[in-house]
């Protein structure tokens, strides 16, 4: 059952307030930059999602294009839906001289009826712990998607203890806005995608090392030997997570 739109309304605003209420240098997490650590992630991500160059790809969350930029850079074709335009501006302003993307300003438990039926594939880096409903967000994605469109996640390990650490002592980090990392166990997400008319879930887990320790030569040798050990698999630092839209998407009254 959905929840109040009062609740969605505070929801958002603690979320525009923890990107948009801090200092520029603040938000450093989210800044466009191609490190080993974020060449990492796109790598990981491209074999485990199978993307296409041909697909109509929607990533929501995208904030300042920290992903959205280097995958439209590597031949994609990519829009950008966030709820801050604040971070959409910055986007559309490292992206001017290097990509054209198109942006939408909006939440995705309200998607412009304009866009439904329009992507092959929605995807989304660090961002499904930040959404008020997983399970309708879900449902609304679904609804955005081609028929036998698909979805790919990056998200938290919430097995991995290091962010509950990172997340208490980090200055520019809260629980407030953090704490839905403990919805994306595999069994909550997978439950929620399938109620959604998701099918063919799959999840695989990588990386332990911060950015500063990861964008080493010693520090990627180590992370390549750590993910090649399956019993360190359950606690690594990120999920990803795909699946594929199997009934037609539920409609709204």
């Amino acid at each position: 059952m959905p929840r109040p739109d009062a609740d969605q309304s505070a929801h958002n605003r603690v979320q525009l307030d923890y990107y948009e209420g801090r200092k520029h240098a603040d938000n450093k997490r989210v800044f466009v930059g191609a490190t080993p650590y974020v060449n990492n992630h796109l790598d990981k991500f491209l074999s485990f999602s199978n993307l296409d160059a041909q697909h109509r790809i929607l990533d929501i969350g995208c904030g300042m294009g920290k992903y959205t930029i280097p995958l439209v850079e590597a031949g994609y074709q990519v829009d950008g839906l966030d709820l801050s335009p604040r971070l959409l501006e910055e986007l559309k302003r490292q992206a001017a001289s290097r990509a054209r993307i198109a942006t939408i300003c909006g939440d995705i438990l309200n998607p412009d009826p304009a866009l439904l039926g329009s992507y092959d594939h929605v995807v989304g880096f660090f961002m499904l712990h930040h959404l008020f409903d997983l399970q309708q967000a879900f449902k609304q994605i679904a609804r955005l998607l081609k028929p036998g469109g698909q979805v790919t996640f990056l998200e938290p390990n919430p097995w991995c203890a290091l962010f509950y650490i990172q997340i208490t002592l980090a200055p520019t980090m809260s629980w407030k806005a953090e704490k839905g990392i403990l919805n994306l166990t595999p069994g909550k997400t997978a439950r929620s995608l399938e109620a959604a008319g998701f099918a063919d879930v799959k999840f695989q887990r990588f990386g332990i090392l911060p950015p500063a320790i990861r964008n080493t030569t010693a520090g990627a040798a180590f992370e390549r030997v750590y993910d090649r050990m399956p019993m360190f698999r359950p606690v690594s630092a990120f999920q990803l997570v795909s699946a594929r839209l199997e009934a037609a998407p539920v409609q709204e009254m």
